[in-house]
């Protein structure tokens, strides 16, 4: 499935349009799966005609993307910009000047040019057909969404994934490439301009948690230039990490174990290596196409609230197993 998401990115939407696979913004499917194997838990088996219908949607969208840099110069016209994301990722951050995507917005902006933009790109895509179709409109589509707009066009700006500016799954907390320390160092959060509740510096990055998730990209401006100006004058301290298996192992139990056991799942961490949490899913989590979702969202969100300096948090689960029964 991984390599079918790189030749047709909008595969994972259209199985949930289309087939009920997943949802509207989580994959239904872990990377490793085959296609068939995800359509067989959904009782579809006739794979050759999903695999056309994926191949025709991904023709559909193709036609309106646009790259990045031509993306830019559109926006520099001053044409409608729409995000086409969730109104608690539109609080995070968004383009300058774009207006999130809903009913009343689409009718403002029929029968003209529109430029149309998520976090990938098929959400764009699928929005940019209903809008040509049903309202005449002349749509362009960012093309890789705004991971691409990081890594092409402005690499200081925060995604939720990424090789630069990456906001982690709790939102609070966003990591800057910066120049590589020897020890993990401490900042000082009264002596930066700009607001944080805690900073740090460990290997090639710099953290910065804050008490709320609204409006990174201005803030990322203002951490980016301080980078390159102040951050080696500033106070650092070492910072001391300590053993943290025994807080991860409550967060899971108290907080992550209650609500997979309507799942009959159960979590455990199996290992902590170099500041990575590994942790494994079993019994009714055991082998659902959900699983990675739930480890790089839910259970990373509620670690990364408790320990921040947790390094990733990655699934170890023996999904494969023959004996797995998930729930779904």
């Amino acid at each position: 499935m991984g390599e079918l998401l790189q030749e047709w990115p909008s595969a994972g939407l259209t199985l949930f349009a289309r087939y009920g696979v997943g949802g509207r913004e989580k994959l239904g499917f872990r990377p490793e799966q085959k296609l068939r194997q995800v359509l067989s838990r959904y009782l579809i088996f006739d794979v050759d005609t999903v695999l056309e219908r994926l191949r025709q949607s991904e023709e559909e969208q193709r036609i309106f993307r646009v790259a990045p840099a031509r993306f830019q110069q559109a926006m520099a016209e001053g044409l409608p910009l729409l995000d086409c994301r969730s109104p608690e990722e539109l609080a995070l951050g968004s383009l300058p000047g774009a207006r999130l995507l809903d009913a009343q917005v689409a009718q403002q902006v029929r029968g003209g040019p529109v430029l149309l933009f998520d976090h990938r790109g098929p959400m764009a895509g699928a929005a940019a057909i209903h809008l040509a179709t049903r309202l005449d409109c002349s749509p362009q589509v960012l093309e890789g969404g705004l991971l691409a707009w990081a890594d092409q066009i402005d690499r200081h700006y925060p995604v939720l994934a990424g090789q630069h500016s990456r906001i982690l799954a709790d939102w609070k907390q966003a990591r800057f490439a910066a120049e590589p320390v020897a020890e993990p160092l401490e900042g000082d959060p009264g002596q930066v301009p700009f607001e944080c509740t805690r900073l740090w510096r460990h290997q090639d990055y710099l953290a910065v948690v804050r008490s709320q998730a609204a409006d990174w990209p201005s803030q990322s401006a203002a951490i980016t230039r301080w980078l390159r100006t102040d951050a080696q004058n500033h106070p650092w301290r070492p910072q001391s990490r300590p053993d943290w298996s025994e807080s991860i192992r409550r967060v899971l139990r108290e907080e992550i174990q209650p609500d997979l056991e309507s799942h009959k799942g159960v979590v455990e961490l199996v290992d902590l290596r170099d500041g990575v949490a590994y942790v494994s899913l079993g019994g009714g989590c055991q082998g659902c196409s959900s699983a990675a979702i739930t480890v790089g969202q839910d259970i990373a969100a509620a670690l990364w609230r408790h320990i921040p300096e947790l390094e990733g948090i990655e699934d170890a689960s023996a999904h494969e197993d023959p004996t797995a029964q998930p729930h779904h």
